[in-house]
């Protein structure tokens, strides 16, 4: 979980940052949050993985800049 967070710092130039008391990362303008979308992997909900949670960021930051 760390470990993607800190891919996602380190390819989109990017920080980490704690919002409402949890560890997230700040990257393009979004705030992820890697262990939240761990723990939902785990606890098994479909179609979730920690690589589409580092390469969905940039489609939501666009989308985002789009609004």
């Amino acid at each position: 979980m760390s470990h993607t967070g800190e891919v996602v710092v380190r390819a989109y130039g990017g920080s980490w940052v704690t919002r409402d008391g949890q560890a997230a990362v700040l990257a393009l303008g979004i705030t992820g949050f890697p262990f939240g979308t761990a723990h939902r992997i785990l606890t098994g909900e479909p179609y979730k993985s920690l690589a589409s949670f580092a390469r969905a960021l940039p489609a939501t930051a666009e989308r985002s800049r789009d609004t």
